[in-house]
């Protein structure tokens, strides 16, 4: 028994030293002294040899944990789908980072030295990411939705035209108008002879008639439907996995975004017949700028390789209207009456693609067909061309997607990087259902204490009851937090002015300036700065880095706005102007940790500015602003309210509900531990009971 527990220490200190010092280190020593080779870090905290972890805390080789939760055969990681190897850019299609960092900083309104700055690090982050997260490629050809009636025109028309293919992926699909229109297409398509692939998630598709799913089959349509209740009693799969994700692969396009086939994104009785005067207008492909049919605002900018800027209006869908309304008083009582019954409408973000992105973006939507157990299989599609010229259209796209049980968590991770290493003047973020887990709170926190400003948008008219009392209990508690910091790094920066430069202290009173809790530890800060040696220190560094050395003691301002009118469901983040991605992805734990998620990351100025500009227009216009005192003020019942929703949603958050395995690092220590002594121990042991007859 000695032996055993003794056994287990060794164990245990051996598993414990190897990862000791891998903790969250600085990564700035991570950019200097960056792993290669065998043992070079996939996550965070991976171990080399037989103990290597592949995702975060993964462990594989002869020590890899097997279960329920593991997948074996089709859905492991290998050849094609693996990212250590297609990640890597090699001869022809390398990406000349230097290059397209230099043409996208020069286009920075900041000084020579700050330019200098941004190209160094937006250089170390593009190459860290094309090798570790997602396939990226150059010479795409993006175009932006903001409004469902217009990107699903556009959908619509591209499935009417395609020959070879029609993938179609989607978290909702109901019974609606739309629904209707996109089952047509699809059916015209499988007559034609295309390869026509129809996945929705189950929870998302239980309003779907089932009178459309056989017709749909009986043109050649395979209808799949993700991880029913069946499949995943027979699959071992966990029932809260769901496919999150909205991919649309039509032979040399794709859309992705946030838009399901719902009638919250094109409510029913919108006229459709606005296609056959698209024909007298040149077709619903031309490079035109977007718009919101709804709202009326401007259209985002073009996107395409001829740089032309149209203002053709007359493309936006008319809402069908039945009879004519006599008088403004008529009118607003028709459309409150519309209002009233119509379902909640959604604002979504959605883009297409024209380029080798496309390729990889069909890699992921193979991805969830596999995911499905199904007898459908499917080969990556062929190489897409490049889209070059020099206006600036050409994007730089990598494909981010989350699959928690192989163990994928690109987005996440490139999320965290970024949001902590690469902002350095503003962020803005477009979400729903705001409840982030803890690795994206912390590199929030940390963008802010860097000095960048962060703006959210989120959505003040939910379609999920107690999501928006949630969201301002956590905007409580983040603004609760930072002012607490703020006023803290106020208080230091006072008490090092309370010497004067020749070593003496200053008649001050340290009461007036902090709490009597506080001031008991003021003094020995005050021996700290008259120490003269770390006064030596303080100022070599101070010449060293310059402006740098006290930009970190500026804190950044965070602003939070609700969007009013529809539900806010875009997903959107946009970093200095240069780095953004648009998707499924939400910042809370279902997203993190339940769902498959796909976004489309895209290093392109111009790209950015029509995000940023259209999250300006959105706050303009349909939102308010949320400060402190707002949420401080508020009554005893609003703030009750907002506890329980805040609470609930965590609870229903927790790893027990999911049935999915948690990564921590305690746990995949322990697993280590356990899984070293079963091996060495277990036979022996097992041998001595049967001996014994026990």
């Amino acid at each position: 028994m000695k032996m055993q527990q003794k056994d287990v220490k060794d164990a245990y200190w051996n598993v414990w030293k190897k990862s000791l010092f891998r903790g969250r280190k600085g990564y700035e020593e991570d950019e200097e002294n960056q792993l290669s080779g065998e043992n070079q870090l996939s996550g965070e905290n991976q171990l080399s040899g037989e103990n290597q972890l592949s995702g975060e805390n993964q462990l594989s080789g002869e020590n890899q944990l097997s279960g329920e939760n593991q997948l074996s055969g089709e859905n492991q990681l290998s050849g094609e789908n693996q990212q250590s190897g297609e990640n890597q850019q090699s001869g022809e299609n390398r990406i000349n980072i230097e290059k397209l960092v230099e043409e996208n900083v020069k286009q920075l309104n900041v000084d020579q030295n700050e330019k200098e700055r941004i190209k160094k690090k937006w250089n170390y982050i593009l190459k860290r990411n094309t090798q570790k997260y997602g396939k990226s490629s150059e010479g795409n050809k993006i175009k932006i939705y903001n409004d469902g009636n217009v990107a699903f025109r556009h959908i619509l028309k591209s499935i009417d035209k395609s020959k070879k293919r029609v993938w179609f992926e989607s978290y909702i699909f109901d019974d609606s108008e739309l629904a209707e229109k996109v089952v047509d297409s699809l059916c015209n398509a499988g007559k034609r002879g295309c390869d026509v692939i129809l996945l929705i998630d189950y929870i998302g598709s239980l309003k779907m008639k089932n009178k459309w799913v056989t017709r749909l089959r009986e043109n050649h349509v395979h209808v799949l439907f993700f991880n029913t209740f069946l499949n995943s009693f027979l699959n071992m799969l966990p029932f809260f996995f769901r496919d999150h994700r909205k991919i649309i692969i039509l032979d040399n396009t794709a859309y992705c975004g946030s838009m399901n086939v719902s009638e919250n994104v094109v409510p029913s009785g919108t006229s459709w017949s606005i296609h056959e005067r698209e024909e007298k207008l040149g077709g619903a492909d031309s490079d035109t700028r977007l718009l919101d049919a709804e709202l009326g605002e401007e259209r985002l900018g073009e996107v395409g390789p001829d740089g032309e800027r149209t203002n053709d209006w007359e493309e936006g869908i008319v809402p069908f209207t039945r009879g004519k309304t006599r008088g403004k008083q008529k009118k607003l009582e028709t459309t409150e009456k519309k209002s009233r019954s119509s379902p909640l409408q959604y604002y979504d973000l959605h883009i297409k693609m024209k380029g080798p992105a496309v390729k990889d973006l069909a890699d992921v939507f193979i991805d969830s067909l596999k995911m499905t157990r199904s007898s459908i299989k499917r080969e990556p599609i062929e190489n897409q061309k490049k889209y070059m010229d020099n206006s600036g259209n050409s994007c730089f796209v990598q494909v981010l997607e989350s699959n928690v049980l192989r163990k994928v968590k690109s987005i996440q991770s490139t999320f965290e990087w970024i949001i902590k290493n690469g902002a350095t003047q503003n962020i803005h973020i477009t979400t729903s259902y705001f409840m982030p887990p803890g690795f994206l709170r912390r590199a929030l926190f940390s963008a802010l204490n860097n000095g960048v400003n962060i703006t959210f948008l989120f959505s003040g008219n939910s379609d999920i009851m107690g999501d928006v009392p949630a969201t301002y209990y956590i905007v409580k508690k983040f603004l609760r937090k930072f002012q607490k910091e703020k006023v803290k790094l106020e208080r230091d920066e006072n008490t090092m002015h309370v010497t004067n430069d020749c070593g003496s202290r200053n008649d001050i009173n340290l009461d007036s300036l902090v709490s009597p809790r506080e001031s008991r530890v003021i003094p020995i800060r005050i021996q700290i700065k008259n120490n003269i040696y770390l006064q030596n220190l303080r100022k070599r560094a101070e010449l060293k880095l310059g402006d740098n050395f006290r930009k970190k003691q500026k804190k950044g301002n965070s602003k939070f706005y609700f969007f009013q009118n529809k539900h806010c469901h875009a997903k959107n983040l946009v970093v200095d102007n240069l780095w953004c991605a648009v998707g499924s992805y939400n910042w809370d734990r279902f997203s993190s940790r339940r769902n498959l998620e796909v976004m489309i990351s895209i290093f392109n100025k111009r790209i950015c500015d029509e995000f940023i500009q259209e999250h300006k227009n959105k706050i303009k216009n349909n939102s308010k602003q949320v400060t402190l005192s707002n949420l401080v003020n508020r009554n005893l019942f609003q703030a009750f309210l907002s506890y329980s929703a805040y609470h609930l949603g965590r609870l229903s958050g927790k790893n027990i509900f999911d049935g999915l395995s948690n990564d921590s690092k305690k746990t995949v220590l322990r697993k280590a531990i356990i899984n070293k002594y079963l091996s060495e121990n277990c036979v022996q042991n097992i041998s001595l009971n049967m001996m014994w007859g026990v």
